[in-house]
């Protein structure tokens, strides 16, 4: 692996080169933050001259790809003519544009297009940036956002968005320029793994109860007076939640007391959403939040065939010792450049909801759980590197009886490791049957390699088919697909968006709309289009 950092057009440090080197290079990149650089320069380096602060862009590239740009935030000098130099990353640029007071109404995407487009009105060309993928969206696809302060382009994104509805404010570098993505999720997993006693060096894991929510007070839109004028109290649920204006979990209140936020959404304005806006926020905020921090052995630097990890990817951690097999996204990378084999990463989770951890656990686990803190566990596991397990076939299967319900799934996951060429495949069969109907459930999830960037990773994609049986009826399709088939007992049906189109029945077919490509014929007479665009009607030779 080579690592490469530039200041402008200028190479300062070059893995693969004696010369131009620097010192203690570390490069830290987390979600949601802008990334920082740090490093040594000595005064005996030929282009020590050239680092201007705040200016000059440094880049590092990562073989050949750009994985961070910044630039220069402080620059101090030793008593050995030494410079200290520490950057940030340019997602930082929003913080040189003010956004003026503002009233907004509309979707997601073009408010963020609106900020960054007073933002380049306000920056020179470096500072710029053009409106990437935006996959954040609100259910009503619809926001009210307001304020009466002049904001960074920065503040405005963090509190009117982020704040609101989460996601992820991501620079991406492109050759035409740097792309804002706002992302509600990242689509890729990392095609290396993190296994105990192969590339796993060191894991602790942290359960922080520290934000922990039991009660919201919801409060919405500004209400109006009787000439329609806006006063400043706010809408509340009061009216549809027996006179109170709050909502608390009591089983976890009473397990951990009475704990209340207050939250205010200022684009609602009727109770009833607000109602559910508030039992979807508490039930969020219900949760324990598990952080693992892993260091491992990125095994890229030990064989190039083999990807590296990137920030935003999914990766996958094994380890039966400590009872953990679940995909977890990298949120922080740190990298030591000199030294990438002791490059570190933070892998991040929600962890299932307070009442769910109370049920079924030992009084050491409940003990544990209730301080509502901040739970710490290590584990040091042989760090001795074995090889890679190339194949594995796994089938399992799962029986359930429920009292309206009988479950039968069985499911086949095939992962062929070596090289990840082609593709990760898993198939699985559900059967279900209750009272009213009887369903197969064919679900296939494919994970297509995508090669992007020098790197391979992998998108999943989630088909589901089904046969079910209502009545005496069978009805086929996939999941999200609009055109069904029903067969009854007299007839075969089509349906589209839930309302018959065509039907088979007597011998017959019964259309709504029909369209022929290419002829109709109707017994021994033949309908059929001329190529001068005139239609022949003619009788059909024997």
């Amino acid at each position: 692996m080579r690592y490469i950092i530039k200041c402008d057009d200028y190479i300062l440090h070059d893995s693969k080169n004696q010369i131009l080197k620097v010192g203690n290079p570390k490069l830290t990149l987390e979600l949601n933050k802008n990334g920082t650089l740090t490093f040594t320069i000595y005064n005996n380096h030929p282009y020590f001259e050239k680092i201007n602060k705040l200016k000059s862009i440094i880049s590092v590239y990562q073989d050949n790809v750009i994985i961070f740009k910044g630039r220069v935030l402080d620059d101090t000098m030793n008593i050995y003519k030494s410079r200290n130099i520490t950057v940030e990353g340019i997602r930082a640029y929003l913080l040189d544009s003010i956004y003026r007071p503002f009233e907004y109404q509309g979707d997601i995407s073009e408010f963020l297009e609106s900020i960054i487009n007073s933002h380049n009105s306000q920056v020179n060309d470096f500072q710029k940036f053009k409106l990437g993928n935006v996959t954040v969206t609100d259910p009503n696809n619809y926001i009210n956002r307001s304020s009466i302060e002049y904001l960074t382009s920065f503040e405005v994104i963090e509190s009117r968005l982020i704040k609101t509805h989460g996601g992820y404010l991501v620079v991406r570098f492109e050759n035409d320029g740097n792309y804002l993505d706002y992302l509600s999720d990242f689509p890729y997993t990392s095609t290396q793994t993190i296994e105990f006693a192969v590339n796993l060096n060191d894991l602790t894991q942290k359960i922080d109860g520290s934000n922990i929510k039991t009660g919201i007070i919801p409060l919405g839109a500004k209400l109006q007076d009787s000439e329609g004028n806006e006063t400043d109290e706010r809408l509340t649920i009061k009216s549809i939640n027996d006179n109170k204006d709050y909502l608390i979990d009591e089983e976890a209140a009473s397990l951990y007391g009475k704990i209340f936020e207050v939250v205010i959404w200022e684009d609602i304005t009727l109770p009833q959403n607000l109602l559910k806006k508030a039992e979807e926020y508490l039930a969020d905020n219900i949760m324990f939040l598990i952080t693992l921090d892993v260091s491992a052995i990125d095994l890229s630097t030990l064989n190039k065939d083999i990807n590296s990890f990137r920030l935003g990817e999914y990766v996958r951690v094994k380890s039966s010792t400590h009872n953990i097999n679940k995909i977890y996204l990298l949120k922080k990378l740190s990298i030591d450049i000199e030294n990438p084999s002791k490059t570190q990463i933070q892998l991040g989770d929600s962890f299932k909801s307070l009442t769910d951890i109370s049920i079924g656990q030992n009084s050491t686990s409940n003990d544990l759980i209730t301080r509502v803190g901040t739970i710490e566990t290590h584990y040091v596991p042989n760090k001795e590197l074995t090889g890679i397990v190339n194949e594995k076939v796994e089938t399992n299967s799962f029986i359930q009886q429920l009292p309206e319900n009988i479950l039968f799934q069985v499911s086949e996951n095939y992962t062929k490791k070596s090289d990840f060429n082609e593709y990760q495949n898993q198939v699985s069969t559900r059967f279900s049957q209750t009272k009213d109907d009887f369903t197969m459930q064919f679900t296939e999830i494919i994970s297509q390699i995508n090669g992007m960037d020098g790197e391979t990773k992998q998108q999943f994609n989630e088909i589901v088919k089904y046969i079910r049986f209502v009545d005496g009826n069978i009805i086929l399709g996939q999941v999200d697909n609009s055109l069904l088939l029903k067969i009854s007992n007299d007839r075969i049906s089509f349906i589209s968006n839930n309302l018959e189109i065509a039907y088979m029945s007597g011998g017959r077919l019964y259309i709504t709309d029909g369209e022929f490509l290419n002829s109709l014929q109707l017994g021994n007479f033949t309908f059929e289009p001329r190529t001068n665009g005139n239609l022949s009607f003619y009788k059909n030779k024997k």
